[in-house]
């Protein structure tokens, strides 16, 4: 059980670990495309319009943006409490006397007699 316990925490640290390393690198990539971009040098012309190329604008990478969050989206939650309720008389005004037992009662004392 606690080889199964130990391949499951290092196979999800490792996973951890995996998407972390991986965003990492993942932005030298996007670095390798920016230094090997050729510059281009645009020569305009009165009176015409030219679209020789076209200049490409990095897109959203999923990759990049991947974060770890909460799964669970928390509520608020109020709770409204009610006072309804009576007080329970654990010591009541109208007893006058207390009651209680003076003595002891011997055979109730030791283990069941059964076990014995």
């Amino acid at each position: 059980m606690k080889r199964k316990q130990l391949l499951y925490s290092f196979t999800l640290a490792a996973a951890v670990l995996f998407s972390i390393l991986f965003q990492s690198f993942h932005g030298y990539e996007h670095l390798e495309k920016q230094l090997s971009h050729k510059f281009c040098v645009h020569n305009h012309t009165q009176n015409k319009a030219e679209l020789t190329h076209q200049h490409k604008v990095f897109e959203q990478c999923a990759v990049c943006h991947f974060e770890f969050g909460s799964s669970l989206c928390p509520k608020f939650i109020s709770y409204h409490f009610f006072s309804d309720f009576r007080a329970i008389p654990f010591f009541s005004k109208e007893q006058k006397e207390i009651i209680f037992f003076p003595g002891s009662l011997y055979a109730l004392r030791g283990p069941p007699q059964s076990i014995v």
